[in-house]
């Protein structure tokens, strides 16, 4: 869990898998242990994943298709209600002690039990360690039912994870990888899924921000939606990103927006993007890190993005 793209530090491949319960998308990247990454190839099963036995037998399906060996890496992502991440700024302690700290100072802010929840976090650089001053530290939380889930199912499907991260850490990944790591103003992007929607904001000189939106887009960009119905929801979710982006303005003084990358389903969605500009008046764009990384097969922009950028967060 990091606030910039981790590398993989040695040769081989790399796959990438994030889900949900319509869909398993799937990105398989070769590395050359230098920095240098190929997209090999994108897939996606498409189904009713909302039952473990079904979503077992998807990831069964990705061995399968990817051929996948104990050689290769593999990389996943959580997303729901039972993940957390943030940047906070706090005291500086030593290992033994920041684990339990950070614990305690979290229950003030994350809705489900702390306790019972895997924690990882990373020190970010910044003032000189003999300062003695506080550090700003990337937190990523998440509850060990959850995560415990998603194990044993890759590992009965033959697929054993090497890291894990959580949405909007992944998200923030896709927008380092879009921006090869530098960003002077701040890079938003918003994650479109099938019931929610999740917006982040990263750059060189501000603090990680992420938000969750509820937005049923499945639900809205059906055909047979009501098409006042879906205009009123679209103009909520594009109220709710105009807020956040106001929100981070006031709290962190910053502004000069790069413009918003959208990634995930549903992006061809009637009505989206031009809601999204007129409430925000900031271009608006579909990501797009396979051609990014010379892959061109006629891939829909968005659509495999958050699964390459599982990939390139490499074994490190």
């Amino acid at each position: 869990m990091t606030k910039r793209t981790i590398q993989a530090t040695k040769p081989g491949k790399i796959l990438g898998i994030e889900h949900d319960h319509l869909g398993i998308r799937c990105a398989r990247l070769s590395s050359d242990g230098r920095g240098s990454f190929t997209v090999d190839k994108l897939e996606e099963i498409k189904g009713d994943f909302a039952e473990d036995n079904a979503l077992l037998e998807g990831l069964r399906q990705v061995r399968s298709i990817f051929g996948v060996s104990a050689r290769d890496t593999v990389v996943t992502c959580l997303a729901g209600k039972q993940i957390f991440a943030s940047q906070i700024e706090f005291r500086r302690l030593s290992l033994e002690e920041m684990d339990q700290a950070l614990r305690l100072e979290l229950r003030k802010t994350v809705h489900f039990e702390v306790a019972t929840s895997t924690l990882d976090y990373q020190i970010l650089p910044g003032e000189d360690e003999s300062s003695g001053g506080p550090v700003q530290v990337m937190v990523a939380l998440a509850a060990n039912a959850l995560l415990n889930r998603s194990l044993q199912l890759l590992e009965r499907a033959g697929l054993q994870p090497s890291a894990v991260d959580v949405l909007p850490v992944a998200i923030a990944n896709a927008l380092w990888s879009l921006a090869d790591g530098t960003a002077d103003h701040p890079l938003i992007g918003l994650h479109v899924g099938a019931q929610i929607s999740t917006i982040v904001i990263v750059s060189e000189h501000s603090p990680f921000f992420n938000r969750t939106i509820y937005f049923a887009a499945e639900d809205m960009f059906r055909k047979e939606a009501n098409p006042a119905d879906r205009d009123k929801r679209l103009q909520s979710l594009s109220d709710e990103v105009s807020r956040s982006l106001l929100f981070y303005e006031k709290n962190y003084g910053l502004s000069g927006y790069q413009g918003i990358f959208l990634l995930g389903d549903y992006l061809d969605g009637n009505g989206l993007i031009p809601s999204l500009n007129r409430q925000t008046s900031l271009p608006i764009r579909k990501m797009d890190l396979p051609a990014k990384l010379g892959y061109q097969k006629g891939q829909n922009p968005g659509h495999f993005d958050l699964a390459v950028a599982l990939a390139l967060r490499g074994d490190s």
